[in-house]
């Protein structure tokens, strides 16, 4: 049975939709509607954990595939491995994800041009109450791969670091494969991502496929995430998406670098502690960014939000963007961007000097964070400040658990499994004075304790506190001795 059938003519399409609870029902109903109007042959099998009235075409299967709740989306698995012989696609979706035959059809398209473990994948977006188009999985540490963009056939295609969509297709050879590497049929487990995104990420993670997106037919592999469920948060827009879009076709034709400063991503469940390309700017590092600066570098820079406040203040910014893509985006805001590692940045940068040298929340991601401190120092001018922000993990709670091992607390200990190095004030003050410079300020930010009110943990300083942010000078040479009137 061929994959391709489906330009040809009919073609099989099994899909299985996993929905727990009554909350989507409307969009579940919805969604299937949506399947059955399409001009294909397409099965419906819906996972729940109690039965749902959804008519008689749709089967409906009851059961958790373990006690966990959110092992629901697992269930899939098996029945796609029941039908492999019998369909031509396979179709996983969550129940508030709404696609058209339309871009079904773009994966069939894509599919055969792109590598045998290349699967062609989508990305997902909400509307806000404006109408606008969000697109919802371009968040937190979520990034393109600059050195990925390559031409496949027809298409440009590139790599992005959230797989999940909640929704995936594989071509009946793409299943075959999957089950036969091992990775598909495990039972549930975390990874990289909470059970429901393992389950809906796995075969792009663990059976020896990667998910590229094609953007150069990008608007058919969009989809539509119904529920808005993230709507508020930071959220990048289809302007500044297709922003970066315009920016990875220009690395395709060589017009535009390919680097990434370094890795901005632990390896702790939901990425948890990674740099966020989106952050908002912190308004008591800005405070602590002396106000007679003029000339400043910003190291790690994301979407340039920060630096683009600095600015404002009359200051001049030069950055080492967090890769050349998110760079190019902040470009425009008129920041001079240092493309490259982080190696390669600084040699670019050579002997040049700044009135302050800011790093937000990039010290703890590499394994030896005093080098990059040394980096940033002998960069800082006479007079000059260097501003340091990073998460607080002598924080009380988080220190107990380190200490104890529990969970993936115990993972702190080792750069190699958490991809952190414990670091902050404490840590950095002697180093900072074999540089020359001298803390002259630290703030403790976002206190909490447990599940306490955020106000009474006040008191407790740096024990409740979630991040800290460091000032420290450059100390003035003292004047050379004179020897008149000895």
């Amino acid at each position: 049975m061929s994959d391709w059938r489906l330009e040809a003519g009919q073609v099989r399409v099994l899909v299985v939709i996993a929905s727990y609870g009554q909350k989507n029902l409307p969009f579940l109903q919805r969604i299937i509607q949506r399947y059955y109007s399409m001009a294909m042959e397409v099965d419906i099998v819906v996972c729940s954990e109690r039965p749902k009235e959804l008519g008689p075409e749709v089967r409906v299967v009851v059961g958790l595939p373990s006690r966990n709740p959110w092992s629901l989306p697992f269930a899939h698995k098996a029945i796609f491995a029941e039908n492999v012989e019998l369909y031509d696609l396979f179709v996983y979706s969550e129940d508030d994800i709404e696609v058209g035959e339309d871009q079904i059809r773009a994966f069939v398209r894509a599919a055969p041009q792109v590598a045998l473990d290349e699967i062609p994948g989508y990305l997902r977006y909400e509307i806000d109450l404006d109408g606008t188009k969000l697109i919802t999985d371009m968040r937190d540490a979520f990034h393109w791969k600059p050195e990925t963009v390559k031409r496949r056939g027809e298409y440009t295609v590139a790599e992005f670091t959230n797989e999940h969509s909640g929704f995936y297709i594989l071509t009946q050879s793409q299943l075959r494969r999957a089950i036969a590497s091992g990775g598909f049929l495990k039972a549930p487990y975390e990874g990289r991502y909470g059970l429901p995104e393992t389950a809906a990420t796995d075969p792009y993670t663990c059976c020896g496929f990667r998910k590229v997106i094609c953007i150069s037919a990008l608007q058919k592999f969009l989809i539509r995430h119904m529920s808005n469920k993230y709507v508020g948060q930071l959220n990048v827009g289809l302007s500044s998406f297709e922003e970066q879009i315009e920016i990875l076709s220009r690395i395709r034709d060589g017009l535009h670098p390919a680097s990434t400063l370094c890795e901005p991503e632990t390896r702790f469940l939901h990425a948890r502690w990674s740099k966020n390309y989106y952050e908002k700017p912190n308004e008591t590092l800005l405070g602590l960014v002396p106000s007679g600066a003029e000339h400043i570098l910003s190291v790690g820079c994301g979407s340039g939000a920060l630096e683009a406040r600095l600015q404002a203040r009359g200051a001049r910014v030069t950055a080492l963007p967090l890769d050349s893509v998110i760079g190019g985006a902040a470009a425009g805001r008129g920041i001079e961007m240092v493309y490259g590692s982080l190696g390669e940045g600084f040699a670019k940068l050579g002997g040049r000097e700044f009135d302050c040298v800011v790093i937000s929340d990039l010290l703890h991601l590499q394994a030896d964070p005093n080098q990059l401190l040394s980096r940033c120092c002998h960069l800082v001018a006479e007079r000059g400040a260097l501003v340091v922000e990073g998460p607080h993990f002598d924080r009380l709670g988080t220190w107990l658990m380190r200490v104890l091992g529990v969970g993936e607390h115990r993972k702190l200990c080792n750069y190699e499994s958490s991809g952190i190095t414990v670091c902050g004030p404490g840590t950095l003050t002697g180093p900072l004075r074999k540089e020359g410079l001298r803390v002259t300020a630290v703030r403790w930010l976002n206190h909490a304790l447990l599940r306490g009110d955020a106000r009474s943990c006040l008191r407790l300083g740096r024990l409740s506190a979630r991040d800290w942010v460091l000032q420290a000078r450059r100390q003035q040479l003292a004047p050379p001795t004179s020897s008149l009137g000895a």
